[in-house]
């Protein structure tokens, strides 16, 4: 399991260094949070990780972390979507370091639980890396 972890952590150190590379600036920050309101599919998390993952910090990333329990926790069904959208490695990693302390304690359980209990036989990867995401909150 701690390999996981391990593979987690490498692909989001990736993911900070690039959004550090290019600066979030004041418009694009106000732009990135009114726009975390319309969060309710993942294609619109990954639109938004393209062109706001810069600014994924503060108000925002804490509302990308609510849109993204939302998703696991409400719309489980569209999982298939996401594992179709984490073919890119770099919003895999987005995505999982969404599953953060932020969100709370039920939210998270159900994550796990969802991961274990419902997860579709060609995304068995994607949903062990939920399930230890959640539980190591």
């Amino acid at each position: 399991m701690w390999r996981w972890g391990a593979i987690a952590l490498c692909v989001w150190s990736t993911i900070s260094a690039l959004a550090q590379s290019r600066p979030c600036t004041r418009q694009e920050g106000q732009r990135a949070d009114q726009a975390v309101d319309a969060l309710n599919s993942w294609d619109r998390i990954h639109e938004w990780y393209k062109d706001y993952r810069q600014c994924d910090d503060g108000a925002p990333a804490e509302g990308v972390s609510e849109a993204v329990a939302r998703n696991l926790v409400d719309r489980w069904e569209t999982l298939p979507r996401l594992g179709e959208l984490t073919k890119d490695v770099g919003f895999r990693g987005f995505v999982l370091k969404h599953v953060d302390e932020t969100l709370n304690d039920d939210d998270l359980k159900k994550i796990s639980a969802n991961a274990v209990k419902r997860c579709p036989a060609n995304l068995r990867s994607l949903c062990r890396q939920l399930k230890i995401q959640a539980e190591a909150r």
